[in-house]
């Protein structure tokens, strides 16, 4: 008797252990920070005036305008094509310091200034 109730009893911690969380997951760390913009009729709608970020570390800027355009990122030479309510990406490991304009070319544009050091 003794025999089957340990049976039991490590079937039901194999059951139990084997059965997982049904909560969402957390998405893994991509480790690349993503800012987003909005311009509209050449002038920024929606992100911050300036992104702070440590030398060595991943960014994604990512610009969605009312007009096709061309993102730039001047310091680091990064560009992408926009077409109107199309996101548009640049993505760089941040690895010069310095205060650098990120701004739209055919508007002129100014996006954000990029910060980078530390």
């Amino acid at each position: 008797m003794r025999r089957i109730g340990g049976i039991t009893v490590a079937a039901l911690l194999a059951v139990t252990g084997c059965s997982g969380s049904t909560g969402s997951a957390q998405p893994p760390d991509t480790g690349t920070r993503t800012v987003k913009f909005s311009i509209a009729e050449g002038k920024r709608t929606a992100g911050p005036e300036e992104v702070a970020v440590r030398t060595g570390e991943n960014v994604a800027l990512e610009v969605t305008s009312d007009q096709a355009d061309e993102l730039h990122v001047h310091g680091y030479d990064k560009a992408a094509r926009l077409a109107p309510g199309v996101p548009g990406t640049v993505s760089f490991t941040a690895n010069i310091d310095g205060i650098f304009e990120v701004e739209l070319h055919k508007s002129g544009a100014a996006v954000t200034k990029l910060r980078v050091g530390g």
